[in-house]
Formats: C-alpha cells, sequence, structure tokens
C-alpha cells in the first residue's frame, strides 16, 4: 500500500495510525514532542498521550515532517483546532496532489471557519477535491482496544470518499459516507461544547433526567445552528450528530466532559488548562461559537451560558437554573 502520514501525535492521532497498521505495511506518524517520540521507538507506547496500547512495530514515528511529506500519498490531519492554521501554512507547498483526511474538529476561534474552510484559505480552493473529513462516536482509547466502532466519513468528491470508506474500514471501525461536509464539521465541532456542559451538570450533581434533557436540546441547538449554514438536517441524527453528542455526554472519557465536571467543582478554566497536557477543543469552539452565532443572529441558549461559565466566571448552578427558566415554546423548531 501507498504511505500513509499522520500528523499529530496525541490520544486520536497514535490510535488511528496504529489501527491504520492493520491494512498498511507502514504507517508514518510526526510528532512535535521528541519524549513521544523517543517513547514510541524504545518502548513501543505513547506514554503520555494514549499510556497503556502496545503499539504496532509498523507504526513509524518521525520528526522531520517536510521530507518524509513528499513521499506521502495519503496526510491524515489528528492536530488540534488551535494549532491547525499552522499545520496547513507549514505544508502548503507540498500538498500537491496528495489526498488529505481530517480527523480534527472545531472551529478556529479568531477566523471562525472550520477545518476544510482554514484549508482552502491557506492551501487553496483546489484543495476541497483532495479532502475528506472522518467524525463520529470515536473515543480514542476504545479504538485503540480494538472496540467495534463506526463514524462518518464527509467529502464532495464521491469517488475519493468511497476510496477511503473502502480503504480505512475493516471489522474493526466501519465508516458510513456522507456528502454533507458542512454538517459533519459542524456537529463534529459543536458537541464539544455540549460535552462541557454536561461536564458541568454531572458535576453539580444531576443526573440523567438532566443530562437526557441536555443532548435532546443540545442536538436541537446545534441543527439549527448548522442548516443555518448549509448543512442538511439528517446529518444531525446520524454518527457525526447524535452519534458523537450521546458518546461526549455521557462518556466520561471525554476530555471536554471531564473539563466540565472540574469547572462546576470550583477550578478556573486556566488551573484546568495548565494541569493536563491534552488540549480540550470545546474551549476554543466556545469561543468562536460565540462570536458567529451572535453575529448570525442565531439563539444558542445552551453554547451562550457555556460560554459565560468559562469566560465570564457565571456560577454554573445560576446558568443551569437560568436555561431552566426561558420562555416556554413548541418543542421543534430549527428555523
Amino acid at each position: 500500500m501507498s504511505e500513509i502520514l499522520v500528523i499529530g501525535g496525541g490520544s486520536w492521532g497514535t490510535a488511528f495510525a496504529n489501527y491504520l497498521t492493520l491494512n498498511n505495511k507502514s504507517v508514518k506518524i510526526w510528532v512535535r514532542e521528541p519524549d513521544v517520540i523517543e517513547s514510541i521507538r524504545s518502548g513501543r507506547e505513547n506514554r503520555i498521550f494514549l499510556p497503556g496500547k502496545q503499539l504496532s512495530e509498523n507504526l513509524i514515528p518521525v520528526s522531520d515532517l517536510e521530507s518524509i511529506i513528499r513521499n506521502t500519498e495519503i496526510i491524515v490531519f489528528a492536530v488540534p483546532s488551535k494549532f491547525i492554521r499552522h499545520t496547513f501554512e507549514r505544508i502548503k507547498a507540498l500538498v500537491g496532489d496528495k489526498i488529505l483526511v481530517n480527523l480534527s474538529k472545531g472551529f478556529e476561534a479568531t477566523s471562525l471557519k472550520t477545518i476544510s474552510q482554514l484549508a482552502i484559505d491557506i492551501i487553496g480552493p483546489d484543495v476541497i477535491e483532495k479532502w475528506v473529513t472522518i467524525s463520529g462516536p470515536s473515543f480514542a482509547k476504545e479504538l485503540a482496544q480494538d472496540f467495534p466502532t463506526a463514524v462518518v466519513a464527509g467529502s464532495t468528491n464521491e469517488t475519493l470518499l468511497k476510496n477511503i470508506q473502502t480503504r480505512f474500514s475493516s471489522n474493526i471501525l466501519r465508516i458510513y459516507r456522507s456528502d454533507d461536509l458542512t454538517g459533519i464539521e459542524v456537529a463534529g465541532s459543536l458537541k464539544n461544547i455540549m460535552a462541557i456542559a454536561s461536564g458541568i451538570t454531572s458535576g453539580c450533581g444531576f443526573g440523567y433526567n438532566t443530562t437526557s434533557a441536555l443532548i435532546t436540546r443540545a442536538n436541537m441547538e446545534i441543527s439549527r445552528f448548522g442548516i443555518q449554514l448549509g448543512a442538511k438536517k439528517e446529518t444531525f441524527w446520524g454518527l457525526a450528530g447524535i452519534g458523537d453528542l450521546i458518546l461526549t455526554c455521557f462518556g466520561s472519557l471525554s476530555r471536554n466532559f471531564q473539563l466540565g465536571v472540574r469547572i462546576a467543582k470550583g477550578e478556573t478554566l486556566d488551573e484546568i488548562e495548565k494541569s493536563n497536557v491534552m488540549i480540550a477543543e470545546g474551549v476554543e469552539t466556545t469561543r468562536a461559537i460565540h462570536t458567529l452565532s451572535e453575529k448570525m443572529g442565531i439563539e444558542m441558549p445552551i453554547s451562550s451560558e457555556v460560554y459565560q461559565i468559562l469566560f465570564d466566571k457565571k456560577s454554573p448552578i445560576k446558568a443551569i437554573k437560568e436555561l431552566m427558566k426561558r420562555s416556554l415554546k413548541a418543542e421543534w423548531n430549527l428555523n
């Protein structure tokens, strides 16, 4: 098989790169941290971001990004959204006709753009014909344990989409396909905000009634936002939508969920981010969506309260009470 390079040595990048070794003799992973490279090379383990998982001998960690890209057919991005711009700028002259597969989720807080929109701006408009985004309910730790997992791949290029679907699927990972790239990116990004909200309600001591109500209304909020951006409503009831939302709002493995729990228990955002090597994508996305929803005039009550809790130090209990006291209305309203 042709060369595959995964850019990003965090938990998801490592788990996905290791998974790809099942069907490929060699998969390279570019890692920023020298100690992670050494850990993978010498001990076959990413002790910082994916401890306890024995990695394949066919997973090759590399540090020289530019020279490796030249011999690569497929580039897989697994970089936090706040660093993705720098990554695109670094490799834009080397992309050529390579296939680009994105695993990153989020909106950039400064430009208010999705990952694919940033790629178009930085690499060029033709990049979209070579672009696939993979999203859905998929914890890195569970994929690394070979737990059966289903996700969805989105692209505007159906031929490329079917190619990646076939090449990346297995009896461990089942990939569905969709032409709604916008919907997949919106759903995958905003569910991280809602996971923070779910962690906050859990940290406040509330139970399944609260979480179930939150997930249902969160999906309505995400759908309303996505449809305004041109997404298809069906996407939000699929794997990238309700599937990923359920996982991150009920699953304690979610970094965003854990951040919400710690916020509810009294820690500040600065304290949490300084103590955790892993990035909670929902923080950057909360900033972006707060600004973007105000510009577009879209009501985002849950996202707005999460923003106020994170950045305005609003009391979580007060925020929850205010959500419950909002004016009464009909359930279905996607306009």
